[in-house]
């Protein structure tokens, strides 16, 4: 161990490169949103066709929660995270080539089983990291996630008025993904890797067996489960709300304004989240979801009636304030019902979460093609009105624990 740097400064450095590995994560995922009309355009696709990129790669976060599940807690998180990231700019490299339709999906799959490996890895070593602190620590890596979120657009708006084409975002965003990979690998074998304040071993150094039934079969986590799928027919909003107002008039509606109402939703996002660890300190994790849910059917309900131009950005900017934090709150639940197996507990989470994404957004596809966008793009309210039912009908279940965790 290189004992010129302190564990304290060795955490430190750890958790920045965390901190960027989740703000490029959330960039790359702002990419797309904003590339599919230019996408759909020039690959001629319907679109139900066009739903199959967010079903493929729904579907690889699911092989990712499988993943996260089966080895993660049984692995040096350090370096597996590292590997992801890696993985992760060598896939968005591949969706910049343009390849054929059918070699995009596979793409878009296996950037979605890294990313989602990423995503959960990240939420789960910053928890090891920090151990009572996770809220904390959690609440801030995702601000650095709404920070990503609000770059993505940005970035892939900027390279459209250069006169670029959408490929040539991933392309470079990929490249410098793969070298900030290269460079963490570097620094951890410099400094070495910290000592986390949890791990999965007992006081012999001997890993501690996984409850995986234990878990999945908690009453908390059940609902948790059962919130996450409902809460991830938002998706439905960040994926399609672009090609719905490019749609509906083009010249009204330009790619570019688009990006600009997605960048407003992220700034929201990161406002949540930034505020997030002291709202926590007043309302409980369900109580915050209930208000927030309700208040975020009702926003985004009046933009779908109203529907003017000027609008849109507000009514993106108050959705991300309400509701940019509750992914952030599911993770600190999960890891407050079993703070040991972290990254078992925020999969298991995932896995309802990339389930609910999947079906949402081929229901998005499906309603679109064949009776109006409209309809589509009211799943996000219905999903949010879900959210609030269960977590209003399922007070006690977990409440002390909640409590506990605060």
């Amino acid at each position: 161990m290189n004992e010129s740097v302190s564990n304290k400064k060795r955490r430190t450095i750890a958790a920045i490169y965390v901190i960027t590995f989740m703000a490029a994560f959330a960039l790359s995922s702002g990419l797309f949103s904003n590339a599919m009309p230019r996408i759909i355009e020039g690959y001629e696709l319907t679109f139900d066709q066009a739903s199959l990129f967010s079903i493929f790669q729904s579907a690889g976060m699911i092989l990712a929660t499988a993943l996260t599940v089966l080895v993660v807690d049984r692995l040096d998180k350090n370096k597996a995270l590292g590997l992801m990231f890696l993985l992760m700019g060598g896939f968005l490299v591949c969706i910049g080539m343009a390849p054929p339709f059918v070699l995009l999906l596979v793409a878009l799959f296996l950037l979605g089983t890294v990313s989602g490996v990423l995503d959960n890895a990240c939420a789960a070593y910053i928890s090891d990291l920090f151990g009572d602190e996770r809220a904390k620590y959690i609440s801030i890596l995702h601000a650095f996630f709404g920070l990503g979120s609000v770059l993505g657009p940005v970035f892939i708006g900027t390279l459209f008025k250069m006169g670029f084409e959408w490929n040539t975002a991933y392309t470079t965003f990929g490249l410098v993904v793969v070298f900030l990979a290269l460079a963490y690998f570097v620094t951890m074998a410099v400094i070495k890797r910290p000592e986390p304040a949890v791990s999965g071993v007992d006081e012999a150094g001997v890993r501690v067996k996984i409850p995986y039934k234990k878990i999945v079969t908690s009453p908390q986590m059940l609902v948790l489960c059962g919130m996450a799928i409902f809460s991830a027919a938002t998706q439905v909003f960040n994926t399609w709300l672009p090609t719905y107002l490019n749609n509906k008039d083009a010249l009204l509606y330009p790619v570019s304004f688009c990006s600009t109402i997605m960048a407003c939703y992220s700034v929201g996002m990161i406002i949540s989240r930034v505020l997030n660890g002291a709202i926590l300190r007043a309302l409980s994790p369900r109580k915050y979801i209930i208000t927030m849910t309700f208040l975020g059917a009702l926003v985004l309900g009046a933009g779908l009636a109203i529907d003017q131009k000027l609008l849109w950005p507000v009514v993106s900017f108050l959705l991300g304030l309400l509701i940019g934090a509750i992914y952030t709150v599911q993770i600190i639940m999960a890891c407050s019902y079993f703070p040991q197996f972290s990254a078992t507990a925020i999969s298991y989470a995932g896995l309802a979460s990339s389930i609910g994404g999947m079906l949402f957004n081929a229901l998005a596809g499906q309603l679109a093609q064949r009776v109006s966008f409209l309809s589509a793009m009211c799943i996000p309210v219905a999903g949010m009105v879900g959210t609030f039912l269960l977590m209003g009908l399922t007070r006690r279940v977990g409440s002390h624990t909640e409590a506990a965790g605060e």
